[in-house]
């Protein structure tokens, strides 16, 4: 198998974590840069996107959270859906929501300028990400011991990632939970090695 992704990547960090919690090791990886249109990438995933799985048949599988089902379905065990499926799924999706936030914020700077952030659908963003965020909080995911989550691992890789992308941000709310969670989750091998980094 081999997996490219770039460091920043929250979407390729999941799927990295997710693989060394299930399978013990990060799968073999290949650094492109998205925005450069690496052939390499195109070849394999004509979006350019981050991250793409080319399974052991060959096969190509994108989208963070689709790969980790296929994960999920080639080793059952452990899972990372936990015992309540929906709850687990539900507050995934609420993290995937601040990524997205934070991702597109990025991509309307590098459209635009710096100004993006002040602008109507920058402050949307900034919104979904300062709501997701105390959503999150509220219902923090749980983690005590064993594998962590889907809903651990995405609330960790958002508050990782906004941090990492707006550090010293006046608008980041106290999130005392989820620096809780982050506290215990991020000297796991599986996190300390994927954090962002430029």
């Amino acid at each position: 198998m081999k997996l490219f992704l770039n460091t920043t990547s929250p979407y390729a960090r999941i799927v990295r974590i997710s693989f060394e919690e299930k399978i013990g090791n990060d799968v073999p990886g290949e650094l492109v840069d998205p925005w450069a249109d690496a052939p390499a990438l195109l070849e394999v995933n004509t979006a350019a996107r981050v991250p793409v799985l080319v399974t052991d048949e060959g096969v190509t599988l994108t989208e963070s959270l689709l790969i980790v089902l296929w994960l999920e379905r080639q080793r059952p065990g452990p899972s990372l859906i936990g015992e309540s499926a929906t709850r687990t799924i539900a507050e995934a999706g609420v993290a995937m929501g601040i990524i997205d936030a934070a991702v597109h914020t990025l991509i309307g700077r590098k459209i635009t300028d710096a100004g993006f952030d002040e602008a109507p659908v920058g402050l949307r963003r900034r919104r979904s990400m300062v709501n997701g965020l105390l959503k999150l909080e509220q219902d923090a995911p749980e983690f005590e011991t064993g594998t962590p989550d889907l809903a651990a691992i995405t609330a960790v890789v958002a508050l990782d990632y906004v941090r990492f992308r707006f550090p010293n941000a006046g608008w980041m709310p106290p999130l005392p939970r989820l620096d809780a969670l982050q506290s215990r989750l991020s000297s796991r091998p599986s996190f300390e090695r994927s954090v962002p980094r430029s």
